[in-house]
């Protein structure tokens, strides 16, 4: 009897899926540049700018294929974020470090909106983008804030009455100005704006002044009499006929002429296509003549020209 062993029940401890190690893609990343990089993975650590790890052979004076790879030129070196207001050491490739001199710097290479650049940054230059954009972002509103701060608080118009009840309590005084916190910055603007409109002056378009119009010489009755005229309806105008008809002889109803169209002639396309023929051989005949004519004045023209020139070489020589 061959013992062949008994499986054991219990389950052995099998191993769970460890995420990577590099950092995750933040949100808001292009599709075409969100992906990890599934070849060369050291890429996703790292700024590659593009780099990859490439393969082939060493051949020998005998022709001999020995594999070898290339890996690219990785450097350690820490670089400074005007920014975010701190070095940061980072693993690049020398490319790259050329590329941030010419730019401008770390913040300049990694916020640029090239796609080719933006593809070349990986997950690790993502997530520093996104802390530099967001700082970004962060000083341009505190900029704006305490500018805020400044001109409206400050500004000798403005009285400190009933409105600013509310609000009063929170201003700090430092530095000399009145500064107000930023989170009722937005109320105090908003108080502002309404008085601002309250007391605003309205604007009103400016409006022309009708042309005034003299009408001399019975032109105003006329005038009158055509409009009471236009306003009457068709079928009293019809009864009515005309007014002052006969007072103004000047004035005759013209005939209407009925006009007989007559019927087309029928050519025949043989006389047609001779007459075509014909007024194009005389404009081309025309076209010639005028074109031969041009062609003397020039010539005469040169001859001309050409006399006068020796006229005056002989004066010049002599």
């Amino acid at each position: 009897m061959v013992f062949r062993g008994v499986r054991s029940r219990i389950p052995l401890a099998r191993k769970t899926w460890v995420p990577p190690a590099y950092p995750k893609v933040p949100p808001g990343v292009p599709s075409f540049a969100s992906t990890p990089f599934r070849t060369f993975k050291l890429r996703n650590k790292i700024l590659a700018g593009g780099k990859n790890i490439q393969f082939g052979n060493i051949v020998s004076e005998f022709k001999n294929h020995t594999r070898r790879i290339w890996r690219p030129n990785i450097k350690t070196k820490s670089v400074w974020s005007a920014t975010l207001g701190r070095r940061i050491k980072l693993r690049m490739v020398t490319s790259v470090m050329r590329t941030m001199e010419k730019v401008g710097g770390l913040d300049a290479y990694l916020t640029c909106h090239g796609r080719g650049r933006m593809k070349e940054l990986g997950p690790r230059g993502w997530e520093i983008r996104t802390k530099v954009i967001q700082r970004i972002r962060q000083n341009e509103r505190h900029k704006h804030v305490r500018m805020f701060q400044r001109s409206i608080l400050l500004c000798p118009k403005l009285r400190m009455d009933s409105q600013w009840k509310e609000i009063r309590p929170f201003i700090k005084h430092t530095e000399g100005y009145a500064v107000l916190p930023e989170q009722y910055c937005k109320k105090a603007f908003q108080l502002l704006m309404e008085r601002l409109r309250q007391g605003r002056p309205r604007m009103e378009r400016r409006r022309y002044k009708p042309r005034t119009i003299v009408l001399t010489n019975g032109m105003a009755s006329r005038l009158a009499r055509q409009a009471r005229r236009v306003s009457m309806p068709r079928h009293i105008v019809k009864k009515q006929g005309v007014p002052n008809a006969d007072k103004n002889p000047a004035r005759k109803k013209l005939k209407r002429v009925k006009t007989e169209i007559a019927a087309p002639v029928a050519v025949d396309p043989a006389k047609l296509a001779a007459r075509k023929k014909e007024a194009r051989i005389a404009a081309h005949k025309a076209r010639q003549k005028k074109e031969s004519e041009e062609k003397q004045k020039r010539i005469m023209r040169a001859r001309e020209a050409g006399i006068r020139n020796a006229i005056r070489r002989k004066t010049l020589l002599s």
